[in-house]
């Protein structure tokens, strides 16, 4: 009876060692490499403290030699060998013109390689080699790693994503059932989201820059809707919210956000567009799946009803494009007043 006892015993303290070496597998130093427009080098250190529960340091390389630190926190799934890391603080004093950024992806224990794509829309996947691990192969001489990506993250007319809605792929002039916002504002309806509201994007004097700020408390999808000359703007969120755009997936632009901060994560929305004419309208319009509907919002008034949004208008500025936008149905759209 001790016999058997005894080697139960034994059975269950070797599993449970098994189990946790296990479980424990992801945790250790990573070195590689990760991409925002070019490479940057990249060295992880991760801590697994069970559960499923993760800690990181994620460092790397800024210019002049020096280099930029952060904690992480994060989920790893065993089974599915899939892991998420968020940013909580910065290491010593952050470098300037940097952001931090969250990371998801898989772990592949028999080669110790950690794959995947880095959170934020102006980054793309990242590629780490674990101590003990397959090294990673060499990039292609064009494609060496930089130093930082300051570039990247401060220049948004180079980088920033260009704004395409549904109406510039037809030829112009041909007719639609609906426009682009209507049928976003129809699939996010059927989507159980509500409106939170709408911010408009106020351009600078000269026209070519514009600016917004919102907050993303939990999870929400920002919808840009553009009327007037929207052709050759471009648009970035500057945030530390977990960024996914659905490109053109959708017939406007659309992105979901989710924050990680407890009170809410800031988004600064900036704009930029060639200079020359009148700007057009922007706005931004924020809908959550766990708010209460604002009311009939989330769509912008048409154009010809107001001033430019946020422009300095002179005596002598050039005329507003026209609206792209279907007139309301029973209104007066002749350039003459109604007879009384």
């Amino acid at each position: 009876m001790r016999i058997r006892i005894a080697t139960t015993a034994w059975l269950l303290i070797t599993l449970a060692t098994i189990g946790a070496a296990y479980g424990a597998e992801i945790a250790g130093n990573y070195s590689g490499r990760y991409r925002c427009r070019d490479w940057n080098t990249l060295d992880l250190r991760i801590e697994d403290h069970g559960g499923g529960r993760l800690s990181a340091v994620f460092t790397f390389a800024v210019p002049a030699g020096a280099s930029g630190s952060y904690s992480m926190t994060g989920q790893y799934d065993e089974r599915a060998g899939r892991f998420q890391l968020v940013p909580q603080r910065w290491i010593g004093r952050p470098p300037q013109g940097f952001q931090m950024v969250g990371m998801t992806g898989r772990f592949d224990p028999s080669t110790r390689r950690l794959t995947g794509k880095i959170d934020t829309v102006f980054c793309f996947q990242f590629e780490l080699a674990g101590e003990g691990g397959a090294p990673l192969a060499p990039l292609p001489a064009a494609s060496a790693p930089a130093v930082g990506n300051r570039d990247y993250a401060t220049d948004p007319v180079q980088n920033g994503i260009e704004y395409w809605d549904a109406s510039m792929a037809a030829p112009a002039g041909t007719p639609r059932e609906s426009e682009p916002i209507d049928d976003v504002i129809d699939w996010l309806r059927k989507e159980k989201f509500s409106c939170l509201g709408t911010e408009r994007v106020r351009w600078d004097p000269s026209g070519t820059k514009g600016t917004a700020g919102q907050k993303v408390d939990t999870r929400a999808r920002f919808v840009i809707e553009c009327d007037g000359e929207c052709r050759g703007m471009r648009y970035a969120p500057w945030t530390q919210a977990q960024v996914y755009h659905f490109d053109r997936r959708q017939p406007v632009p659309v992105m979901q956000m989710k924050g990680i901060w407890f009170g809410g994560t800031v988004v600064k929305w900036v704009f930029t567009r060639p200079p020359g004419g009148t700007p057009p309208d922007v706005y931004i319009h924020q809908w959550s799946a766990t708010g209460f509907d604002s009311g009939p919002g989330c769509k912008a008034p048409r154009s010809g009803t107001r001033e430019t949004a946020g422009s300095d208008t002179t005596p002598n500025a050039p005329a507003a494009p026209p609206s792209r936008r279907a007139p309301v149905p029973g209104t007066n759209t002749s350039p003459m007043p109604r007879m009384r």
